[in-house]
């Protein structure tokens, strides 16, 4: 174990050194430049030198939450004190305006053993700011919280965003910022109780609630069905979150401490995306495709304008095209829903 942590530190005291010179090369220190302040200390207050700071850019945290190995665009470690001074050059971040800048540390002793802090801001150029990293490294219970933690500042004291866009407004409401959706679970005891996926009533802005859990869901990958029901695309990503206790700066509310995990929606035996099913001019013009044995509430819709006819047994649906202008080689789009989750197929005339 010894060893696997000095083989960690020693590659990224490599990386620290490359960081430096390259820092120095490129420009002189500039009013545009801006400047973290980082601090670290355990669960006890002490501060925590050597401790190794990855810098990510928005991009290089996306990559990050599905890959702990991606490379940061930045890298430090702090003084004996606990703390220590990095500057972001103006050229090299902010030439742009103003950025996502997320402060991970990273503890491992083996692929399966490790733990994440991470801070985000949004920073200007020219402006300071403080990151303060409190380690919590008590021995972990059989019963610990499944999930990453991450601290998410509301928009008055730093504004951290989730996936690049969920934030707390000042309301201390979860906001998705017209590019993700909330569907509240109710008080849960962790992300392991959320089970599967639900998107009854979900929302674009929905009060953060006390150890409630929620799906967060990307508004691109949902569909609403004749029905009025709605479903994601397989194989789509989603998140599951968890709100463990709020953060608190002189008893004032300023953020709250999650949990959360990243899903990939599995296609519940509902035919591939994109399956294509030939049908013969001649004749009826249908295709009878199986239904998952295990579903209970499915539909399908056209896709456009596709003129299609659907009719259900228990384990199948019977897909006819009505278009009196078919014609060889034409194709018709439409989708099949099992659930909460759906994927596209289509019909192609052949001879």
């Amino acid at each position: 174990m010894r060893k696997n942590i000095i083989s960690i530190l020693t590659t990224l005291l490599a990386g620290t050194l490359l960081f430096t010179a390259c820092d120095k090369k490129e420009a002189d220190p500039n009013e545009k430049d801006a400047v973290a302040r980082i601090s670290v200390v355990d669960e006890k207050g002490k501060p925590q030198g050597g401790v190794p700071i990855l810098i990510y850019d928005e991009a290089g945290y996306e990559k990050f939450q599905k890959d702990r190995n991606t490379e940061p665009k930045g890298f430090t470690l702090t003084l004996p004190n606990g703390t220590v001074n990095i500057r972001l050059p103006y050229q090299e971040w902010f030439s742009t305006g103003n950025r996502q800048v997320t402060f991970v540390i990273r503890e491992e002793t083996d692929p399966d053993n490790y733990r994440i802090w991470a801070i985000g801001r949004t920073v200007k150029a020219g402006s300071r700011i403080q990151v303060e990293f409190k380690l919590d490294r008590t021995p972990a219970a059989p019963n610990e919280p499944v999930g990453t933690l991450l601290d998410l500042f509301d928009e008055n004291n730093g504004q951290t965003l989730f996936g690049n866009a969920v934030y707390l407004d000042a309301e201390h409401n979860l906001v998705g910022a017209d590019r993700y959706s909330f569907v509240d679970a109710g008080a849960v005891a962790g992300l392991e109780a959320l089970g599967m996926l639900k998107l009854d009533g979900f929302k674009d802005k929905i009060p953060a609630q006390l150890q409630h859990g929620y799906f967060v869901c990307k508004d691109i990958s949902l569909m609403e069905f004749p029905s009025g029901k709605w479903a994601m695309a397989v194989a789509s990503e989603y998140a599951k979150i968890h709100i463990a206790e709020w953060i608190t700066r002189d008893e004032k509310i300023v953020g709250a401490k999650l949990r959360y995990s990243l899903q990939k929606l599995e296609d519940g035996d509902l035919p591939k995306w994109g399956e294509v099913y030939n049908v013969k001019l001649a004749g009826e013009r249908n295709v009878t495709i199986p239904l998952p044995a295990t579903a209970s509430d499915t539909e399908c819709a056209p896709r456009g304008d596709a003129a299609l006819n659907f009719s259900y047994a228990a384990d199948h649906v019977t897909v006819r095209i009505t278009d009196p202008a078919a014609a060889i080689g034409k194709e018709y789009r439409f989708a099949i829903r099992s659930g909460a989750c759906y994927t596209e197929a289509k019909l192609k005339i052949s001879e």
